[in-house]
């Protein structure tokens, strides 16, 4: 027979109950921070118009240095080919300067007919050298550095002076063919065409002074 012990006895052999802790609680979840609120309208709107000015205002600045530029080597390239005609010019009047070149000259202003061939030769050489000096003026205007009327007078203002002759018109209708449809022909051709043919030998004629009239008698 089992014996039952008394109630406070019993509770001696019990384990003691040992306290557990306190439930520790959870760290809550971290808070994102707020956004920065969004820029306002209007201020976007003024910085992307300033951004298009400043854009716009370099690209302006970027054709104006590009015109200046052009402008300059266009002239710089019409200073050093208005040289290159003058130097042709001076180089055709050197030659014919020279006495027996200028024998020559003179005899196919006065007497064409009397030219031989080798002489002839000779006067069409510088005929040759004037046509190539226009010829260059005409691509002067044609790259636009000079105008049509530019080119023009000046044609007009040295052709007589080679072209004032007999033999030199008789020569400039030999090459008419050949230059047919050209700005060569369409400028010069008139130009020569309408030339008179005694104005060399009359221009060396004024250059003759008359005599000296003599001295009055004491």
């Amino acid at each position: 027979m089992r014996l039952k012990l008394p109630d406070f006895l019993s509770g001696n052999r019990r384990k003691p109950v040992v306290d557990s802790p306190p439930p520790v609680a959870a760290a809550p979840d971290p808070v994102a921070p707020d956004p920065a609120p969004p820029a306002a309208p209007g201020r976007l709107d003024r910085l992307n118009r300033w951004i298009t000015l400043g854009a716009n205002i370099a690209v302006l600045a970027g054709l104006i240095m590009l015109i200046v530029e052009v402008h300059q080597n266009a002239a710089l390239t019409r200073t050093a080919m208005e040289q290159q005609k003058n130097d042709l010019l001076a180089q055709i009047e050197f030659s014919i300067a020279k006495r027996e070149m200028a024998d020559v000259w003179v005899k196919s202003i006065r007497t064409p007919e009397a030219l031989t061939d080798t002489e002839a030769r000779m006067v069409e050489s510088h005929l040759v050298a004037l046509m190539l000096q226009w010829d260059q003026m005409l691509q002067m205007e044609e790259a636009g550095l000079v105008s049509r009327d530019h080119a023009r007078q000046h044609i007009q203002n040295s052709a007589p002076y080679y072209f004032g002759s007999r033999f030199a018109k008789h020569w400039w209708k030999l090459q008419e063919q050949g230059w047919d449809g050209t700005p060569m022909m369409e400028i010069a051709g008139p130009i020569v065409g309408g030339l008179d043919e005694n104005f060399l030998a009359n221009n060396l004629d004024r250059l003759k002074l008359p005599p000296p009239e003599p001295d009055p008698a004491p």
